[in-house]
């Protein structure tokens, strides 16, 4: 095999063909061999030949005849199944092309020009681009298949581990369908998904009951605070333990906490035009170094910031303007008391305040020095008089102690629920670090802090902090059955299932499909796309699971033609669905017809006739 190959490389001038297919329009023919029919045992003969023209990786593109025969005597007709294994019924497309397409499109993210050249360059393919988004669809619509014929065994290996929790979530962007989906945890397999015109309980409730028929049971349910997710969940699978997610959670009594507080900062903050003003004064400097008049380097600036007596080096006006730099764009980097999270875990105006009175203290201190060069140093005294507004204006003084006794009750809670203020991305990380220990002293802590809440409020006199206490304590009685019980005992096993705390495994599912789609489409706007996206895409990950290759593909994507070809009927019941024509949009109109010149005109008549058939019904 070795000699071989090295006349072969010799062959081909040093090096292996880019393509491994047959010469194009090579003669292929499919017929049966028998002679006589193989279940009455009579003659055979040839009723209809058809001729084709395939595409396929490993077929090339030959020009394929069938020839199929029947039985004159009992009407058995031979299926050719031989062809049907590497050709879809009907089609032109060769299954092993469509697996190819589909995962280059899917799962290694390439824009349709890029897969058309990949075909070209590697396999001498020559592909419209049209064809690659309908071997996309195919691709979709086998994978969906192959994963809801292979339901019962996926079944039988979340048994054999003892049961799963199902994580239940949904995605859109503004003005589109809601995709959503359930996964199972820990595997983190996606168990069912479907496009909804909203989250209503008739749709959740039928893809739950689509769940639990195909995979089982969920031991547990975590969610959101949905009431359409609850009452679905209450009326499919009563018994599952029920979970909230204790991020969805926290954003919840954060918003009531502090949304209001945080609004009236940030506009009395504008209304001062403290950093308007102080923006100003930056840009000014910005426009004097561009000019070629400071004298210190980005390596100078950092001598003078660990060496400050190196200062007297430079002439009055470069310090006064360095100094006063510095503090501005310390300022403007208030950004960095953040955590990079969504509102109320981040409350960018109280931060900007912090710091602002934070420098503004400073600045006061240091003119108020003996002796202080105030004249010289103008531009401190300027940025001292726009603090001081932080300092001196009462209604933004008033909304910041407000906000801060509101964001102080919140990280409470935070602590508790061990989701407290940390440099790690709530959403974006793997979620909460904790051991079973930790999750299991939560009810008790949770307890523990909310009777002490209760003692602080019945002494506290603030009527604002009465009212976020009872606010708190509100949510704590209707969702405090559902931040607990996460450690879940299971039969046989001596390990129990651990629920994670938060719906992390829905959100970073869609967070990678979106920033999936960006990278195949370009843009970051994703309203048109998640509007046409087809829910199965969030089968793909699937395909990352050893476990789930060797129930579904034999344990290689090798395997994934043959599994395509063996369950394509059902492939073609679930394409025969998405075709059908949606009748649930309430009011089907199109650009086309909105953007008639006589549009109005029309209307007002529609209107008139609306209003004549009425009356005359009323006579009648």
């Amino acid at each position: 095999m070795k000699l071989r190959a090295q006349l072969l490389v010799r062959q081909f001038g040093g090096r292996l063909p880019t393509t491994c297919q047959l010469p194009e329009g090579y003669v292929l023919e499919f017929v049966s061999p028998d002679e006589t029919c193989p279940h009455c045992c009579h003659a055979l003969r040839r009723v209809r030949t058809s001729r084709h023209q395939p595409v396929g990786l490993m077929l090339g593109r030959p020009r394929v005849r069938r020839v199929q025969k029947a039985c004159v005597h009992c009407g058995w007709t031979d299926s050719l199944d031989g062809y049907q294994q590497l050709v879809p019924p009907g089609g032109n497309y060769a299954f092993d092309l469509m697996v190819e397409v589909g995962l280059a499109r899917l799962r290694d993210l390439q824009q349709e020009t890029e897969v058309r050249d990949r075909l070209q360059q590697r396999w001498g393919l020559t592909l419209p681009l049209s064809a690659i988004g309908l071997l996309t669809d195919s691709f979709l619509d086998g994978l969906a298949a192959a994963h809801q014929a292979h339901g019962p065994a996926l079944r039988a290996r979340l048994e054999q581990d003892g049961g799963y929790a199902m994580h239940v979530d949904g995605t859109c962007e503004p003005g589109t369908d809601v995709v959503f989906a359930a996964f199972a945890a820990p595997r983190s397999w996606t168990l069912e998904t479907a496009k909804m015109t909203t989250e209503n309980v008739t749709e959740i409730s039928q893809l739950l009951r689509r769940c639990v028929e195909d995979f089982g049971p969920p031991l547990a349910v975590m969610r959101d605070l949905s009431k359409n997710i609850q009452v679905a969940k209450e009326v499919v699978i009563p018994d599952a333990v029920d979970l909230i997610c204790h991020y969805h959670f926290l954003e919840n009594v954060g918003t009531k906490l502090c949304e209001k507080p945080h609004t009236k900062l940030t506009q009395a903050l504008r209304r001062l035009k403290t950093r308007s003003a102080l923006a100003i004064l930056r840009k000014e400097m910005v426009r004097w170094n561009r000019r070629g008049n400071s004298p210190v380097s980005r390596q100078g600036m950092e001598e003078l910031l660990s060496h400050p007596e190196q200062v007297k080096d430079l002439d009055l006006l470069t310090s006064r303007r360095l100094v006063a730099y510095v503090l501005l764009r310390w300022l403007d980097d208030y950004v960095a008391d953040l955590h990079g999270e969504y509102f109320p875990f981040d409350l960018p105006s109280l931060a900007f305040y912090r710091r602002g009175r934070q420098l503004g203290q400073w600045l006061k201190t240091l003119l108020a020095a003996k002796n202080f060069p105030c004249q010289d140093f103008s531009t401190l005294v300027t940025m001292a008089r726009h603090l001081s507004a932080l300092e001196e204006d009462v209604a933004v003084v008033a909304a910041a102690e407000r906000l801060e006794q509101a964001s102080a009750l919140f990280e409470e809670l935070r602590q508790v629920l061990r989701l407290d203020s940390s440099p790690e991305h709530l959403l974006r990380s793997r979620g909460p670090s904790e051991t079973r220990e930790e999750i299991e002293h939560i009810p008790e802590r949770l307890k523990g802090w909310r009777e002490t809440l209760q003692g602080r409020m019945s002494d506290e006199s603030d009527v604002d902090q009465r009212r976020d206490q009872k606010a708190v304590l509100d949510y704590l009685k209707t969702y405090e059955r559902q931040l607990v019980g996460h450690v879940i005992p299971l039969k046989g096993h001596a390990e129990p299932l651990v629920v994670s705390r938060t719906n992390n495994l829905s959100e970073h599912r869609f967070g990678s499909t979106k920033r999936a789609l960006r990278r195949k489409v370009g843009t970051k706007k994703l309203t048109r796309y998640i509007q046409a996206m087809r829910p199965e895409v969030l089968l793909l990950p699937n395909l990352d699971d050893a476990a789930y290759l060797d129930i579904v593909f034999d344990g290689s994507l090798d395997n994934m033609a043959a599994t395509f070809s063996e369950h394509w009927p059902l492939a073609q019941a679930i394409r025969h669905e998405r075709q059908q024509a949606k009748t649930g949009h309430p009011m089907p109109t199109t650009k086309k017809q909105l953007r008639r010149p006589s549009l109005l005109e029309t209307v007002k008549q529609l209107v008139l006739a609306a209003i004549e058939q009425h009356q005359a019904k009323r006579v009648a």
